[in-house]
């Protein structure tokens, strides 16, 4: 699979969009895709850094005629037939994607329908819901993502992946939970890749004071206040300043509070339980704060502007104690995030992919062991493990009978799951698995989708397809009700159109 992300960074925009780009694709770069960056050069555009990487890289001009204001205008809309033009130069002229991936707030339908050129899908990332979008699949992995607010802006066969259980972080953030102790001693600041506004030299004033707290500070690389931050913090021993790390999940697992803004952090901080004080950054960062805190998963103070020196003080001071809290916050914050949604994301990718072929006797072991798998056992009307001799017995049969198809669904990478069809009449019975590794990423829906594809293909006469599902198993259900069939008693079926009408 060949994937193209369009994404900004700068002192002005912050490092965000890069960064959760690039946790996709690093998922999406193993499993066997190739993938490429295409950014402006503005300053801290972060180019260089992804390049270093092993990324393709391309780099569009740093200032479009049309723009006042150079494009750093986080939410200004760019000249999208300029950035086209632009994107046009540097790209080889055969070259073609399988995605491109916009994370872009200046970049609308517009942009999104004229890449098609060199795109055979579009995905969109957002968390406006503010401008119309062409794409075939949008995410927006904020708590303040829902359906009512992209319906205005999506057309209908756009696919929507919504909320946190999609937020893209990286695997090292997938830890045991912070302790959380009854005074907490350790605090880490952070407010983004850049911090234009300069919270982090608000925090240190804030904090002062606290002379028995150990503080880590990594205040970002274009932060305006650097120099006197690193004045500051070298006359205190227990205050660690630094611009950069790469070992940032390890500061997070070893604090007992964190400061921060409320960008993609959020969901880091929630995947391993870190009590946060949230200040805004960003007009895009409120929404998502603010239901946050009302879900109680941390405590947030407003948008910067508004968050004086003292009432950080006082935030702090009263969570440092109050070990309650910090456990409360710590608990429903961890509820949101299990720090698969790359890899969600990157299925949900690979599964407009997906590739169908007949099992064969080859395929014997693969079939025996997933068939086998407790994960896979335990919702089967037949529970019980099969023995080898049985398997191979069945798979003859099976492979022998013309009123059954056996399907294997593969990525680029590995199998990925096995559909069963059984014929009467134009009815077809499915039963679908996942094998071991894709269990709760999604896959399942591509499966049905592709199943459906090869099946009506395979038996032109089809016209209905139905499941038996156990009635406890709540994923199966949902699986099938999205892809959608309608459920009756504990089966579902799917009426199929005549071929004319597609």
């Amino acid at each position: 699979m060949n994937v193209l992300i369009r994404a900004d960074a700068s002192h002005a925009i912050g490092s965000g969009h890069i960064a959760r780009c690039l946790t996709l694709a690093t998922v999406l770069r193993n499993s066997g895709a190739q993938v490429s960056f295409a950014c402006r050069l503005l300053p801290g555009h972060l180019l260089d850094r992804l390049a270093a990487q092993g990324w393709r890289t391309y780099g569009l001009p740093a200032a479009y005629a049309e723009t006042s204001d150079a494009g750093q205008n986080i939410e200004a809309a760019l000249p999208w037939q300029v950035d086209i033009a632009a994107l046009q130069q540097l790209l080889p002229v055969d070259e073609r994607f399988d995605w491109i991936i916009v994370d872009h707030y200046g970049l609308d339908h517009q942009w999104q329908t004229a890449a098609r050129q060199w795109g055979l899908k579009i995905a969109a990332i957002d968390d406006l819901a503010n401008r119309r979008h062409a794409a075939d699949l949008l995410l927006d992995q904020n708590f303040s993502g829902t359906p009512e607010a992209y319906d205005p802006w999506t057309t209908p066969a756009c696919r929507c992946l919504l909320g946190p259980r999609f937020a893209m972080i990286r695997d090292e953030f997938k830890r045991p939970p912070v302790p959380i102790r009854a005074q907490a001693k350790r605090i880490l600041v952070n407010f983004g890749g850049f911090d234009a506004a300069g919270e982090t030299w608000k925090a240190m004033l804030a904090l002062v004071d606290f002379h028995e707290l150990e503080i880590d500070f990594v205040a970002g690389t274009g932060n305006p206040k650097g120099a006197s931050m690193q004045a500051m913090a070298s006359t205190r021993p227990t205050w660690r300043f630094q611009a950069h790390t790469e070992h940032f999940a390890e500061l997070m697992a070893q604090a007992d509070l964190f400061i921060g803004a409320g960008g993609g952090t959020s969901w880091e901080r929630a995947a391993l339980g870190l009590p946060t004080v949230c200040i805004a950054v960003a007009a895009n960062q409120r929404a998502n704060a603010e239901a946050l805190a009302t879900i109680g998963a941390h405590l947030y103070l407003g948008p910067s502007e508004d968050v004086s020196v003292g009432a950080l003080r006082d935030a702090i001071g009263v969570l440092l104690t109050n070990q309650g809290i910090r456990q409360s916050f710590a608990e429903r914050s961890r509820q949101l995030v299990d720090g698969q949604g790359a890899r969600r994301v990157a299925a949900a990718l690979e599964g407009e992919f997906l590739q169908m072929r007949l099992a064969t006797v080859a395929d014997a072991r693969l079939l025996f062991d997933g068939r086998n798998a407790e994960a896979v056992r335990q919702w089967s009307v037949q529970a019980q493990p099969i023995g080898w001799d049985v398997h191979l017995a069945w798979l003859a049969a099976t492979l022998n009978n013309a009123q059954r198809l056996l399907l294997i669904a593969e990525a680029s990478d590995r199998p990925v799951g096995v559909l069963r069809y059984d014929l009467a009449g134009g009815r077809a019975e499915v039963s679908v698995y996942l094998l071991y590794g894709r269990f709760g990423l999604g896959w399942g829906r591509a499966l049905l989708l592709k199943g459906e594809q090869f099946v009506r293909a395979h038996w032109p006469q089809l016209h209905t397809i139905d499941a038996q599902v156990l009635p406890a198993n709540k994923a199966s259900i949902c699986l099938f009700q999205e892809a959608g069939y309608v459920q009756a008693d504990c089966r579902f079926e799917r009426a199929l159109r005549d071929h004319s009408d597609d």
